[in-house]
């Protein structure tokens, strides 16, 4: 999900940028205060995000990124309940963690048989090798904490041991037959979301404590054309055995079928504003709605999922508004899943740290929009935004400073969020 852009997309869409300033799609801008407090705030003084945005009742949900250490430090998690109603961990439910036990390959007498809704029947390790001691932990640490959690991610082409789609789960041999690999899937699928639901219905009285999952990740080409907009064989071990994106529509009739009803299924990617990958994201809705009355085994897509690590001017806002109207308009509603923003883009994986008042201003513009088409009880519209990560000292981007809060006091970005809902 951290992912690059190119020069020539960033030059376009700057250029992009100017020539929007004067277009009337353009959505109204209140200007936005500079008289921020001189000094910051403790993050646990200030006003917290949640009472704004959650129990006011303008977003179901507002969440951080938290890593599953930090579940086990008061001191933080003390800042987590304050502020959000929902956390996403960062790694600890990505299929490496899952996975971790027989990422180097698995003996017979760890192995069962699994059958799948086609009636494919190959051997897989049994539940007990799948790492599930730090999702149990998480979501008792929710409880306690009186907070939910986005699942992140169930299939994606990245931190999935390649002994997951190596034939014997050996990582030195061969890719598996599409049959099996879809069997997997199902299996994998299977395991996760029953494990899941298992354990609401025994510590939380079948109360939902992870309300939504990424179900696939990323599948979109940095490089997407017309034809071409998926991840090619290069990147994606998916792609490699499918050479299609029928994986993608699979993955969500396998959730469609293990997951409870309430349990809301998302697509999620980055740049998904971005020319041909938004043109291919919105072939990927339409290729899941397709299969959604399907009599044997049908799909079901709830959410759209924006990751939205953008810059202080890029995207335009009315390029990403406009990605917001169209998944809107498919039906869905919408999660702005991984939110930071930095400065301009200086290649490889280096950005500008962010001015503040640049930054502060574009948070302040995203969240008066967000507002704009915020989900309501009679349209679909977004229903949550996660900040990914908590402080820039912690950031994947940290030396950017692409968050609100920096050694757990307030910036003028987060005054920028909050000045939004006045």
């Amino acid at each position: 999900m951290k992912k690059q852009i190119t020069l020539t997309v960033l030059i376009a869409a700057s250029l992009f940028t100017l020539s929007c300033c004067t277009k009337k799609s353009e959505p109204a801008k209140t200007e936005v205060k500079n008289e921020a407090p001189a000094l910051s705030e403790n993050w646990l003084d200030c006003t917290s995000l949640k009472s704004v945005y959650v129990d006011s009742g303008i977003f179901q949900h507002i969440g951080f990124a938290v890593p599953a250490a930090n579940l086990a430090k008061p001191s933080i998690m003390d800042g987590v309940k304050h502020h959000v109603s929902s956390i996403t961990l960062e790694n600890e439910t990505k299929p490496d963690t899952f996975m971790r036990n027989f990422a180097n390959g698995i003996t017979i007498d760890d192995m069962e048989i699994f059958t799948s809704s086609k009636g494919v029947s190959i051997r897989v390790p049994i539940q007990e090798r799948i790492h599930f001691i730090t999702l149990d932990n998480a979501m008792k640490t929710c409880k306690e904490n009186g907070i939910m959690m986005r699942g992140h991610v169930l299939v994606w082409h990245s931190q999935t041991p390649r002994a997951f789609f190596c034939q014997d789960f050996n990582p030195g041999k061969p890719f598996v037959s599409v049959e099996e690999m879809d069997a997997r899937q199902e299996w994998y699928i299977k395991s996760v979301l029953e494990h899941v639901t298992a354990w609401e219905n025994a510590n939380n009285d079948g109360k939902r404590i992870i309300y939504a999952w990424d179900i696939v990740n990323e599948a979109l080409s940095d490089n997407a054309t017309a034809s071409n907009y998926l991840r090619d064989a290069s990147s994606s071990p998916w792609f490699a055995i499918y050479n299609n994106g029928d994986f993608i529509v699979n993955a969500f009739r396998y959730a469609n079928k293990y997951a409870p009803k309430d349990l809301l299924l998302a697509y999620n990617d980055y740049n998904e504003f971005q020319g041909e990958k938004h043109n291919g994201y919105l072939k990927i809705i339409d290729s899941i709605l397709e299969a959604k009355n399907d009599k044997t085994l049908p799909a079901r897509l709830d959410i759209a999922g924006m990751q939205s690590h953008n810059q202080t001017a890029w995207p335009s806002l009315s390029e990403y508004e406009t990605c917001i109207k169209n998944f809107i308009a498919k039906g869905l509603d919408v999660q702005v899943t991984e939110l930071d923003i930095t400065g301009s883009w200086k290649g490889g994986n280096n950005f500008e740290k962010a001015d503040p008042e640049a930054q502060k201003k574009t948070y302040y513009d995203y969240f008066k929009l967000y507002q704009k088409y915020r989900k309501t009880e009679s349209t679909n519209g977004i229903s949550g935004v996660t900040f990914w990560g908590i402080t820039d000292e912690t950031s994947w981007r940290g030396a950017a400073a692409p968050l609100l809060f920096k050694n757990f006091k307030t910036k003028p970005a987060y005054y920028g969020v909050i000045e939004a809902a006045e």
